[in-house]
C-alpha cells in the first residue's frame, strides 16, 4: 500500500482527512461533543498529531451532511437540528428505505438473512442494557445490510448520505424516549424480508420510518440551539 507524506497521506489505505473525519463522526456520535459545542480545529489536529488541514477538511465533510456547522469568525460547531429537520429526513429515509427493501427482497439469501437476525437481535439486546450508542450502531447495521443487498447504488449512496445525520440525534434521544415499539418493528421488516413478500417488507420499512420521524417530532424542541462564541 503506497503511503504519502503531507495533507494527502494514506493511513491503512484511507485518506488522513477520512480518518478524522470518522473519528470526529464517533466521537459525535458518542456524545463527546454536545450540541453547540465547539471542535476546535488545531486542538484536535494536535491531539491526533496532524496538521491542520485534514481536520478542516473533515469538518466540511461533517458540515456537508449538516453534522456541524462552520463560520468564518466562529469556527466549526456541533449542530443542533430542528425537529422539522429531523423529521424531514426520516419522510425521505421512508421511501429510500421502502425501495431498498423491495429491490433487496428478491436478493435475499440465508447470510444476508442471519446478518439481519443478528443486528435485530443486537439492537433488542442493547436496548435491555441501555447501551444507546450500540443499540444505533446495530440499527445502522441492520439497514445498511439492506441498502447494500439491493445492488443499488443511487439507494446506497443516498442512504450513506442520511444516516449518519438521523444516527448521530437517535442516539441523543433515546434517554429521553421509548423506543422499544421503534426498534421492535426491525421485526416486521425482518420477517417479510424471510417471506420473500417484497410489498410488505416495503410498507413495514417505509412506516418504521415514518414512526421515527414522529419520534423526532415528539421529542425535540422546534427550534435550534446552537450556541453563540464564547
Amino acid at each position: 500500500m503506497t503511503e504519502r507524506t503531507g495533507d494527502d497521506a494514506l493511513i491503512g489505505g484511507e485518506l488522513l482527512s477520512a480518518s478524522v473525519k470518522r473519528l470526529l463522526m464517533d466521537r459525535i456520535m458518542k456524545g463527546h461533543y454536545q450540541p453547540g459545542e465547539r471542535i476546535v480545529e488545531l486542538q484536535v489536529a494536535r491531539e491526533l498529531g496532524t496538521s491542520q488541514s485534514p481536520v478542516r477538511e473533515a469538518l466540511r465533510d461533517l458540515a456537508a451532511i449538516g453534522l456541524v456547522s462552520i463560520h468564518s469568525r466562529k469556527g466549526a460547531r456541533m449542530r443542533q437540528p430542528t425537529s422539522k429537520e429531523l423529521a424531514d429526513i426520516s419522510l425521505v429515509r421512508s421511501e429510500i428505505d421502502a425501495l431498498a427493501a423491495t429491490t433487496a427482497a428478491p436478493l435475499m439469501d440465508e447470510d444476508v438473512l442471519d446478518q439481519l437476525r443478528e443486528a435485530y437481535a443486537e439492537m433488542q439486546r442493547h436496548h435491555a442494557g441501555g447501551d444507546h450508542l450500540a443499540v444505533t450502531q446495530a440499527d445502522a447495521r441492520f439497514h445498511k445490510i439492506i441498502a447494500t443487498t439491493s445492488q443499488n447504488k443511487a439507494i446506497e449512496q443516498v442512504f450513506d448520505q442520511l444516516e449518519p445525520f438521523a444516527r448521530t440525534f437517535i442516539t441523543l434521544t433515546m434517554p429521553k424516549a421509548d423506543v422499544g415499539s421503534i426498534i421492535g418493528e426491525h421485526g416486521a421488516i425482518l420477517a417479510a424480508l424471510e417471506d420473500g413478500d417484497a410489498a410488505l417488507a416495503a410498507a413495514c420499512a417505509r412506516q418504521h420510518q415514518l414512526n421515527v420521524s414522529a419520534l423526532f417530532r415528539d421529542h425535540f424542541d422546534a427550534e435550534p440551539a446552537e450556541a453563540s462564541a464564547p
